[in-house]
């Protein structure tokens, strides 16, 4: 495991006794000629400019010790960090590498170095295929979010290519190369190319293409692939036709040949997940390659380990609300769990108030606010869905305790077996629950944080909602929330009302049948921007963007009012791109804490993407 990290990626802004007052510009005037200091002074004030997020400066600081002193480990620490802190990850990467390079075991370098790599969007101009198989290997790497760099780095560096030639030749190559391998095993897919590639690899398994038969290991790695997108990849109908044999051979009467169980088990794989009895047949095939005993964890023993996990329940067995939409939305989420998710970045163990500056870079929080805060903090997260969640926040921020609740009972079932997996399963409590529950469930329970973040906005009410969870929270809490940003899924909610005006279906057919046709460019040419989505490569994904059984959007207005009615103090947004933070303040230098929600509104009008996500944002009770 990777050590922690005790400095803040993006710390607080305040101003540091580093940037003394005679090395600060006058008014109008220019600053002091960096060569007038030593290289450790200029990275000391770098570093300072910034924590200040004074950008330019600091980074001509940084740029100029380096010069002087290009062997300067610290210099070169300090300009990855400033790089992270502005969101430019690739440049920091490289800082990070040099230093590994240069001096070997610099403070924290190599768990930086892991963060960066999860969060690459281009590949840099070193290879990085060993440091990637690694992270794979050990799980220390966020697989939702590396997906995107290790399907460039596959088709970029290793010629994975929609139309590359399948001989025996290459198909020995793509079986020895273990970066693809892992990429199947560990992520979802979301390169066109790639799926290219991995559909012409099902129709030889299939038997539809002339060519040698696919090496075990491989073929079990390709199903666990297709399984990963909860075969959102859909198939023509001769191979439909294969896979209704192949069921039938392994759930029928037929009698199966022993010598060729493996081979039907693995290739129904590619269609849908195969009997869980039948997995137990391929023990014996192709031992040495670790995707066969990959596969059987898959569709073996994740599957009855699935089944038998423990879920608790807050106070009864089933929960008790009848709210209409709520029942609706669990009952999706019992049929499709989502996100599913491998691994996560290194553990961080921040404090409560270190929590809150990183993920609060502008904000200026007087003693006031934040002096009364534990350092392990009670923690109440609501709609914790498959676990990714709650595991980030304990790995991220040390915890007194942490209560992870949710509607749907295999969603947690999942989380629960992923904490344990992780070691975190005595750090999270799991519970199911409905949120409008909660008030009889816990009568006398307080945090001291409590987070909801892809929640509310699922419930019919979600001011009600958000109102439960607010009187859990103790004086001076805070909270986290999440919620969808009605200009940012301007494109989804067009293609919800498209959708709903033909009465599409939502069974996993119909879901697939749409994402062919927009694929193929066959539907509404103002559906197209949604090719571009990563929900489209896998079947939960795409439902919980497009088919969910609940959906309300959010203006930066009416978080203002919500948190008005709730005598709820706004403390500032937590973007997933720092550069959205700074464009702000570029923006709208007289709103330098970047609360002014007004203020807000008018930046996202200019930058309708800047919330894609959603809007991410803390806030905490005054009193």
């Amino acid at each position: 495991m990777a050590p922690p990290i005790p400095d803040q990626d993006f710390p607080s802004p305040a101003r540091p006794a580093i940037i003394a007052r005679s090395q600060q510009p006058e008014p109008g005037g220019p600053m002091t000629d960096p060569i007038a200091l030593s290289p450790a002074e200029l990275a000391r004030r770098g570093e300072a400019f910034s924590r200040a997020w004074r950008m330019k400066e600091a980074y001509a600081d940084l740029t100029a010790a380096l010069r002087l002193a290009p062997d300067d480990p610290e210099a070169r620490y300090q300009m990855g960090r400033h790089h992270m802190r502005n969101g430019h990850v690739e440049m920091a990467l490289i800082a990070f590498h040099e230093l590994r390079r240069r001096t070997p075991g610099y403070r924290d370098v190599a768990a930086r170095f892991e963060i960066c790599l999860g969060r690459l969007r281009f590949p840099p101009p070193f290879d990085i295929t060993a440091d990637l198989i690694a992270a794979l290997d050990t799980g220390q790497i966020d697989d939702l979010q590396a997906a995107r760099i290790i399907a460039r780095v596959l088709t970029r560096r290793h010629g994975i290519a929609a139309d590359m030639a399948l001989d025996d030749t290459r198909i020995a190559t793509i079986t020895s190369n273990r970066l693809f391998r892992l990429y199947l095993r560990m992520c979802r897919n979301i390169d066109p190319a790639i799926e290219a590639v991995l559909c012409r690899l099902r129709r030889r398994a299939a038997g539809l293409e002339p060519g040698p038969a696919l090496p075990a290991g491989l073929l079990a790695d390709l199903a666990i692939g297709f399984a990963n997108g909860d075969y959102v990849v859909d198939w023509p109908a001769d191979e439909a036709a294969v896979a209704d044999r192949l069921r039938t051979a392994l759930t029928g009467a037929e009698a199966v040949v022993p010598g060729a169980a493996p081979s039907l088990v693995m290739t129904l794989a590619l269609y849908e997940a195969p009997p869980v009895a039948a997995v137990v047949q391929i023990r014996s095939a192709a031992a040495d390659d670790d995707g066969i005993a990959a596969f059987i964890t898959r569709f073996h023993d994740e599957p009855l380990a699935l089944a038998a996990e423990p879920v608790a329940t807050l106070g009864r067995a089933e929960p008790a609300t009848t709210d209409a939409v709520s029942t609706r939305v669990r009952r999706q989420y019992e049929m499709a769990p989502y996100p599913r998710w491998r691994g996560l970045s290194p553990r961080a163990g921040l404090d409560f108030r270190e929590t809150l500056a990183r993920s609060l870079p502008l904000a200026e929080l007087p003693a006031s606010v934040t002096g009364h805060l534990p350092a392990r903090p009670d923690i109440l997260i609501a709609g914790c869905g498959t676990g990714r969640h709650p595991a980030r926040r304990a790995r991220a921020t040390t915890c007194g305790s942490l209560l992870a609740i949710d509607l749907s009972h295999a969603s947690l079932a999942y989380a629960s077996l992923k904490a344990r997996e992780l070691g975190l399963a005595d750090e999270i409590r799991f519970a199911r629950a409905d949120i409008l529950d909660l008030p009889a469930l816990l009568p006398s329970a307080s945090f001291d944080l409590v987070e909801a973040a892809g929640v509310l906005h699922h419930m019919d009410d979600p001011f009600r909602g958000w109102q439960v969870l607010r009187d859990l929270l103790r004086p001076g809490g805070w909270m986290r929330i999440g919620l969808y940003s009605r200009t940012a899924r301007r494109h989804i909610t067009r293609a919800r009302a498209w959708l709903a005006d033909r009465n599409w279906g939502k069974t996993p057919e119909d879901i697939r049948r749409f994402r062919r046709e927009l694929i193929a460019g066959r539907l509404d040419p103002a559906l197209e921007p949604l090719a571009a989505f990563a929900d489209l490569h896998n079947l939960h994904h795409l439902r919980d963007l497009l088919f969910h059984e609940q959906e309300l959007t959010f203006t930066p207005e009416m978080i203002r009012d919500h948190l008005d009615r709730l005598g709820l103090t706004f403390a500032g947004f937590s973007p997933s791109q720092p550069e959205i933070l700074y464009a702000y303040r570029q923006r709208f230098p007289e709103d330098p804490t970047a609360t002014d929600l007004d203020r807000w509104a008018a930046f996202e009008a200019d930058h309708p993407d800047a919330f894609l996500g959603m809007y991410q944002f803390w806030c905490y009770d005054p009193h």
